[in-house]
């Protein structure tokens, strides 16, 4: 797993409820306490944060920007608490959009980086799925109905939506991701005994365990997932708690579910991620249809990982693609054994039956669902070497074609598809690009020897109707 449960004592030390929260003291560290500086700031995020400012509102760097900074990671992006509402930041940025359904959230788009700006809330209802979010285009009727929708309809706002910096704070879902950093007078604000737990190397939820990750199931995707990528340890009670609620991910949203596998999948420690998922018995039950293959996954995803810490970006398709390799690869090795053929309508009926109820548990898109089926099916073509010039050209040319070869060459990097035939496709596909164009001409393509006749009919001439026909 790659970390340790917290001891007993620090357990007694840290642990904290929501009633607690309430009666503690915010620990405030003033600019010479802390470490962060506006030098690792994006340029972007600091103009927000200063128009903000100078608007009369309270502007912070919140989440997981101030934690990696004053972990000395680089921050992904930057996100920015405020208790200004959407219209009101939508009035004060031009380049900005209002999205959300429940829980409304500002998007400022800079060339190269997009700031997410959010009002100070008091729920702790789960976040909105991505996909859920349905944006403002800049429609000023559209904001007039948000701004009518924040209102009571006597001009009064809601009471219950929003809330203060301190509420804000606690109904977070991980005590390091509760930290502000306040531009007013650069100092670091915490609520929630982050900066303790920063300091502990320590992944504790906000409040009482069980009930939180209850409130959102997702809540132990992301505490795993962070204890795997900033090397921390869970403590003892929110280990216990993702144990005890590890059934109830089945009820969250499979939108949201496959995000947090995305997130993962890109991350570079997808391997470990997801076996830390699999010891918790989180992941198969968050993906029943598509996650199967056991320590032959950890391998595939430990390729992936490879493959990211050299600078080699792969596609959603091939990321989702690799996903079900292992089970590709066992597929072909009952149905054609070593070289031989294989059936392709039998190949395409079993690949309907992996794919078909994965896909949909998983919402995938329909066009990423095209590339992965296309370029799964292709891979077949690779176990055997290629025979005609012809043959590798339709396969190049094929949409699909930069999934399948991602899947072959992870396949064959981890021993699930045969290696002596990488080295002659590879040699085939190189001599492809090489000639580029010129290709078709080489390799005669079949059916494009010769120019397309045109079979278009020839359209009658429209009759004219009415007194005026015979006149023109």
């Amino acid at each position: 797993m790659g970390h340790r449960l917290a001891t007993p004592c620090e357990e007694a030390f840290f642990f904290v409820t929501n009633e607690t929260l309430s009666d503690l003291e915010p620990q405030v560290l003033s600019r010479p306490e802390h470490s962060l500086s506006r030098t690792l700031i994006s340029k972007n995020t600091l103009k927000v944060l200063y128009r903000l400012h100078r608007a009369g509102y309270l502007a912070y760097l919140v989440g997981g920007g101030v934690r990696d900074i004053l972990l000395e990671r680089r921050p992904k992006d930057f996100d920015v608490g405020t208790n200004a509402r959407p219209t009101e930041i939508r009035r004060l940025f031009r380049n900005s959009r209002i999205i959300g359904r429940r829980f409304r959230l500002v998007h400022l788009l800079f060339k190269g980086e997009t700031i997410e700006v959010s009002t100070f809330r008091a729920s702790p209802d789960a976040e909105e799925a991505p996909e859920s979010w349905d944006g403002d285009e800049g429609n000023e009727e559209r904001l007039a109905d948000i701004e009518e929708l924040e209102t009571d309809g006597h001009g009064e706002p809601l009471p219950e939506e929003y809330g203060t910096p301190e509420e804000d704070a606690r109904r977070r879902d991980l005590t390091i991701n509760g930290l502000f950093y306040n531009i007013s007078d650069f100092s670091i604000i915490d609520h929630v005994g982050g900066l303790e737990d920063l300091d502990a190397r320590l992944i504790r939820t906000i409040g009482e365990p069980v009930q939180r990750l209850q409130e959102d199931p997702v809540r132990m995707m992301r505490a795993l997932e962070y204890a795997v990528r900033l090397g921390f340890e869970v403590e003892a009670a929110t280990d216990r708690a993702i144990h005890e609620c590890a059934g109830m991910i089945a009820e969250a949203s499979p939108a949201r579910l496959t995000y947090e596998l995305l997130e993962a999948l890109t991350s570079g420690q997808a391997a470990g991620i997801c076996a830390a998922w699999q010891h918790y018995g989180i992941f198969e039950r968050a993906f029943p249809e598509a996650i199967q293959g056991g320590d032959e996954l950890i391998r595939v995803l430990e390729e992936v990982d490879r493959r990211h810490a050299a600078g080699q970006q792969l596609s959603e398709a091939s990321l989702f693609g690799a996903i079900f390799l292992p089970r590709l690869a066992a597929v072909l090795r009952e149905q054609a054994p070593a070289e031989a053929r294989v059936d392709n309508s039998k190949l395409l009926r079993s690949q309907r039956e992996l794919l078909g109820p994965a896909c949909a548990e998983m919402h995938v898109a329909n066009r990423k669902q095209h590339l992965i089926n296309g370029g799964i099916f292709a891979v077949s073509k690779l176990r055997r070497p290629p025979e005609r010039g012809r043959q590798v050209v339709k396969l190049v040319r094929q949409e699909s074609f930069p999934v399948t070869w991602d899947l072959f060459t992870i396949g064959v990097g981890t021993g699930l598809l045969p290696w002596d035939t990488l080295a002659p496709w590879s040699q085939a596909v190189e001599q492809v690009h090489r000639l580029g164009a010129d290709a078709r001409q080489r390799f005669q393509l079949e059916g494009e020897d010769q120019p397309r006749r045109s079979h278009a009919r020839r359209r009658r001439p429209r009759r004219r109707r009415g007194r005026h026909a015979s006149t023109s």
